[in-house]
């Protein structure tokens, strides 16, 4: 997908986006485990959807323990940590935390994992907080398969119209045209007709 960023460990810095949510990470190593983070990251109450795989595919028995802290990359407010919820999935653990952005600004996001209460390992990243709703390019690509199919209607309607005019044109000037050999066959048979008039 064209639309869609990811965003490494190297210090890339995602891109303000409003719509759907985006991947921040893929597939990156921590806790003995493949990472990805997805974010929505409204202003108000944003969303991240962190989710975790084993390399062999199985599932985690225990549960590791996920959650997600954030701070303004300028470092104007304290770093704040958010508890997640675990999501039913099939195949992978997919967990959702919910952070408040109070603005629009430039956002340090950590993910921290534990395994059997063992040491916390921590993957960040950067995002930037956006207005929440649909930007433009969001709005024009979720509007276009609705315009074209109006377009098309009307394009049809249009052409159904034309086609009633013409063949409606077409009957009323040939009714006269009908008239005239019938009256010439008439005085041929009866020419006493044709006299009397």
């Amino acid at each position: 997908m064209a639309a869609v960023v990811a965003i490494t460990l190297g210090g890339f810095v995602a891109e303000a986006h409003e719509g759907p949510p985006f991947p921040l990470l893929m597939d990156e190593p921590l806790a003995g485990h493949k990472v990805s983070i997805w974010a929505d990251p409204d202003i108000g109450e944003a969303r991240f959807f962190v989710i975790l795989e084993l390399p062999s595919g199985a599932m985690d028995q225990p549960i590791p323990d996920v959650s997600l802290w954030t701070e303004p990359v300028n470092g104007r407010l304290e770093r704040v940590t958010y508890k997640t919820e675990r999501q039913p999935m099939r195949g992978h653990l997919q967990f959702l935390a919910q952070p408040t952005f109070d603005l629009r600004d430039m956002w340090r996001i950590g993910v921290e994992v534990s395994v059997n209460d063992g040491p916390a390992e921590t993957i960040t990243t950067e995002v930037e907080s956006t207005p929440p709703g649909f930007g433009v390019w969001d709005l024009l690509v979720y509007l276009f398969p609705f315009v074209l199919l109006g377009g098309m209607w009307i394009f049809a309607l249009l052409r159904r119209q034309k086609a009633w005019q013409e063949s409606s044109g077409s009957s009323s000037s040939e009714s006269p045209t009908r008239a005239t050999p019938s009256r010439r066959a008439t005085t041929a048979v009866f020419p006493e007709m044709e006299q009397a008039e």
